[in-house]
């Protein structure tokens, strides 16, 4: 029997929320394997696949946001392979259109990048409760042509590698396209999946939270003796980051941002 979840406020614990997220990406980064992308969920709902990074398309030229979506918006590290915390605002190397968005810059928001060469090891925004808009789409230019990289459900975060072409050049500039979320509807949604290892065994009793990104409220549940575990009365619309944690496991791409519309399934968790 899954165990009902239970749900606690962090009133004050953005910080705190954020140094826990931040310390799973720095576990996951020196993660080399590749596992089976995660079951599909009902009516076309997708969260990101079981990998370290989505899989690179590439692009000619020198791509933007606004080439790809034209209702998004850009936000472009103008130098080579950026390296270190800047506010969502343009300023010296900072370039920033809002396309349709209708989102300002916002002094008070932070992208976090590690880069180095022809790749970049993770990115994310920060702190939680500043986070207004989801990346959709990274484009990393390198030499003559570019890899782009999608997040279709949006995302705040995510570890990589994310490479220029064939790594064959240095990192000449990073582009973050972004867009709006809108707020959570009334209805009540359940989250659920499987907690389980590359082997496919279930792990019992690994805690799966989903933290509400506008509010800070956590929803926690625990797996069952099987691994399965499902969370319930989340708000629809709202923008979750579900994670899994257990004593004896770390779990490849261990940040998920959500959106639910209604109930999903198959968001599963794998230990390498």
């Amino acid at each position: 029997m899954i165990t009902t979840p239970e749900k606690r406020n962090l009133p004050a614990a953005f910080t705190s929320a954020f140094a826990v997220l931040a310390m799973v990406f720095s576990i996951t980064i020196n993660i080399t394997a590749q596992v089976k992308e995660v079951e599909s969920i009902a009516k076309g709902q997708n969260v990101e696949a079981n990998e370290l990074a989505p899989t690179p398309t590439p692009l000619n030229g020198n791509p933007s946001c606004a080439s790809i979506n034209p209702a998004w918006g850009e936000y472009k590290l103008d130098f080579s392979s950026p390296n270190g915390t800047f506010p969502f605002t343009a300023g010296s190397g900072r370039t920033y259109s809002a396309g349709s968005t209708g989102l300002a810059q916002n002094p008070n928001l932070f992208i976090n990048v590690s880069s180095s060469g022809a790749t970049m090891s993770q990115w994310s925004l920060s702190p939680v409760n500043q986070i207004d808009r989801l990346i959709t789409y990274v484009i990393v230019k390198g030499g003559p042509s570019a890899n782009g990289y999608s997040y279709p459900t949006g995302s705040i975060g995510d570890t990589g590698p994310f490479t220029t072409q064939g790594c064959r050049y240095g990192i000449s500039h990073i582009t973050f396209c972004f867009d709006a979320f809108s707020g959570p509807s009334s209805a009540p949604v359940t989250v659920s999946g499987r907690v389980l290892t590359s082997d496919g065994n279930g792990i019992a009793h690994a805690r799966v939270e989903a933290m509400d990104l506008s509010s800070g409220n956590v929803t926690v549940a625990m797996t069952n003796q099987f691994g399965y575990y499902a969370i319930r009365n989340l708000e629809a619309e709202a923008i979750y980051m579900v994670t899994a944690n257990h004593k004896r496991y770390t779990f490849i791409n261990n940040q998920r941002t959500i959106t639910p519309s209604e109930d999903l399934v198959g968001v599963d968790f794998v230990a390498p």
